[in-house]
């Protein structure tokens, strides 16, 4: 599993449309490897569920946090990575939990949200029409 650090995020606006939130303006997320900087920018449009989290699984793990948009912003970095198959699912799923960590959540809760995003939204990877919405720099450290 691959390790990421530093993780960044714009504040952003949403709102939400039926089960999804939609993303009512620009903003970046970012992170790092020890060798790269990611930078995904995020445009108005772009629709998440937040986190492929089963409902079994809620009591102990949201799928957003409209008090915590770090937190949210973990979720749509999964998205942005699937939407567009920027980088591989793998990576995508260990950046997430990465960020997930970065950001305070504890091992335990980063680790089973990465769980379930490994086994319940592998289906969804470059299957999104999100991809518009999305732009991926990297740069060297």
């Amino acid at each position: 599993m691959a390790s990421y650090r530093n993780f960044k995020c714009d504040s952003f606006k949403y709102h939400k449309v039926g089960d999804l939130y939609q993303i009512d303006s620009q903003f970046r997320i970012m992170l790092e490897d020890g060798q790269y900087r990611y930078v995904f920018t995020i445009y108005p449009g772009f629709r998440t569920d937040g986190g492929s989290i089963p409902f079994l699984f809620r009591w102990f793990a949201k799928p957003w946090d409209p008090e915590n948009l770090e937190y949210d912003a973990c979720f749509i970095l999964h998205d942005a990575c699937y939407a567009s198959g920027y980088v591989h699912r793998d990576i995508a799923d260990d950046m997430l939990r990465s960020a997930l960590r970065d950001i305070g959540i504890d091992r335990l809760h980063a680790s089973t949200i990465h769980w379930c995003v490994k086994n319940f939204a592998k289906s969804h990877y470059e299957k999104d029409e999100n991809a518009d919405f999305v732009k991926f720099q990297m740069f060297s450290l």
